[in-house]
């Protein structure tokens, strides 16, 4: 037997290895048996055909056997085997295909990406490489390219074709895309404008109407929110999450009689549901009269609400024979000796078994059970005082000076919202201003960050806060405060204190009517409106020329 003939014997062990699985040691062994063969100096037809057959024969074998490890959920082997099949012959479409699929399975995005690429290169007319290559991008949370592939999927489709599902898919990565990437205006436009697409073509489908609510929200377009809700509620398939973003809608545009109607599902949503502790006992509903009995109102969400919801506390102490309020333990020494006689306990500590009441309500709801309408809805200013012990206190250590105090705060982010935050760089103008002196009420913020005043320095004297006792009696040496949607700027509004509140251009829905001289629940809050997303220059400039106006 000739040397050649010797040498072909070896081709049947990677074959062995192949039939018995071993995808590593096949693979091995089938690319030291090419190169050797590759290397024959006596390289003739013989030769050619052998290399030939190899590669057919190994191609063949390869993916029978990566077809096997799919079938066996071993994706990991598989993705072995195709890469092998791969760089045997990167012509095979097949193999492309199925090494994606096995790619993906692993989580190797961003090869699968490459590969898709690749692929587009021979098949020209397959548009499912786009959503394909959309969805790849989407799970790697690169949602600018992922809405650049199902853009080209849709125009590839062509209109007759295109499905309601395919404008939903496309909503929601633009709607992804202004999340977590860009933050503009027009993505949460174009993200409507396809979900409305998708409601339309099929406007029996719950989830493409109620997505459609979502970003008219998002998006101020009251017109757009109003026809999908309409639709929604023709529909009639409401769940709670629907009802509780419903009464968000209402509120938002004055619609009190659903407000009043939906707002409690807030504790029933599947998703997020606002916690509330189990209280034995009857709910209020705001009929039962109230002259005889004792109310007992628990604190729920925010600090900020618990402020606002006090400013009713002068209407329920007519209506009951005595009022209990559950607060925060870090609003408690504030509450605890108020005006009102009203009783105030400290949720963490609390036992409900060793307190007597005959009704009680979650602190949200007194507005809704009150039946507030658009006219007596404001709770006013002033209704809340500090400690004048710990103002004096705070006077001495702080604000014992002749200049105007500025108090600020600019977070006011919430379960990871930021759309409320300011970064300190765009209240940079305060530091123009003369004989002035600013106090930072923004808990957790470095000295350093106020490093970029020069001529005015900031007091951080949040840093002093143990609780909003102490908050408030600092508040109260200020002449006014400048603060973004937060605990500070309600708490400054509960106390009177001339508050310049700023708002991004898509504020929280509880502020219902922020377009005038003040904030709709408080009447010494004057709103600040950003004329974009996170254009705070355009909110915070007319206020400072404001705030100058109370200075000179």
């Amino acid at each position: 037997m000739n040397n050649f003939n010797l040498l072909k014997l070896d081709r049947a062990v990677w074959v062995a290895y192949l039939c018995q699985k071993e995808i590593t040691e096949a693979v091995k062994y089938y690319e030291m048996y090419c190169n050797t063969l590759a290397k024959i100096k006596d390289y003739n037809d013989a030769v050619v055909k052998e290399i030939e057959y190899c590669k057919q024969l190994f191609q063949e074998k390869v993916m029978e056997l990566a077809q096997n490890y799919v079938q066996e959920n071993n994706f990991a082997k598989a993705v072995i085997a195709y890469s092998a099949a791969f760089k045997n012959n990167d012509k095979d479409i097949d193999c492309i295909k199925n090494y994606i699929s096995c790619l993906d399975e692993i989580k190797q995005y961003d090869l699968e990406a490459s590969m898709l690429l690749y692929l587009e290169e021979f098949c020209k007319n397959d548009i499912e490489i786009y959503r394909s290559l959309s969805q790849i991008y989407e799970k790697r949370k690169l949602f600018i390219e992922s809405v650049e592939y199902m853009e080209k999927y849709i125009d590839a489709k062509g209109s007759e074709n295109v499905t309601a599902n395919d404008y939903n898919a496309l909503g929601c990565l633009y709607d992804n895309k202004y999340s977590e990437e860009t933050h503009k205006r027009e993505d949460i436009e174009k993200s409507l404008l396809a979900f409305d697409k998708a409601s339309d073509m099929e406007p029996d489908e719950r989830l493409f109407a109620k997505n459609a609510t979502i970003m008219a929200g998002k998006g101020n377009n009251y017109k757009m929110g109003r026809k999908h809700w309409d639709r929604l509620l023709k529909i009639n398939k409401f769940n709670n999450d629907d009802k509780y973003d419903y009464a968000a809608f209402s509120l938002r545009n004055c619609e009190f009689d659903s407000w009043y109607e939906y707002y409690d599902f807030r504790f029933q949503k599947e998703n997020n549901a606002t916690f509330f502790p189990q209280i034995n006992g009857t709910k209020w509903d705001g009929i039962q009269d109230l002259s005889q009995s004792t109310l007992l109102v628990h604190c729920e969400q925010g600090f900020g609400d618990t402020f606002l919801m006090w400013g009713y506390i002068p209407r329920l102490i007519k209506l009951a024979k005595h009022v209990i309020f559950v607060t925060q333990d870090e609003t408690y020494e504030l509450l605890k000796n108020n005006e009102y006689g009203v009783e105030i306990y400290s949720r963490d500590y609390i036992n409900f078994d060793e307190i007597k009441f005959d009704y009680y309500l979650p602190s949200m709801s007194i507005p809704t059970a009150l039946r507030v309408t658009r006219e007596n809805i404001c709770v006013g200013a002033g209704y809340l005082k500090p400690n004048i012990e710990l103002v004096n206190s705070f006077k001495e250590k702080y604000f014992n000076n002749n200049k105007f105090k500025i108090g600020i705060a600019f977070i006011g982010n919430v379960d990871g919202e930021r759309s409320r935050d300011i970064k300190i760089n765009e209240m940079i103008s305060l530091d123009e201003l003369n004989n002035v002196e600013i106090y930072n009420f923004t808990k957790n913020v470095e000295d350093s960050e106020f490093e970029i005043f020069n001529k005015n320095k900031v007091v951080n004297i949040a840093k002093d806060f143990h609780n909003f006792a102490d908050t408030a009696a600092a508040l109260a040496n200020c002449d006014c405060i400048l603060s973004s949607d937060n605990c500070i700027l309600n708490l400054a509004g509960a106390m009177g204190i001339k508050t310049f509140g700023l708002f991004n251009w898509s504020y929280f829905f509880r502020w219902f009517d922020i377009k005038g001289e003040d904030a709709g629940w408080y009447t010494s809050v004057k709103p600040y409106i950003c004329d974009d997303i996170d254009n705070w220059q355009s909110a915070v400039k007319p206020a400072i020329k404001d705030i100058k106006k109370l200075i000179y």
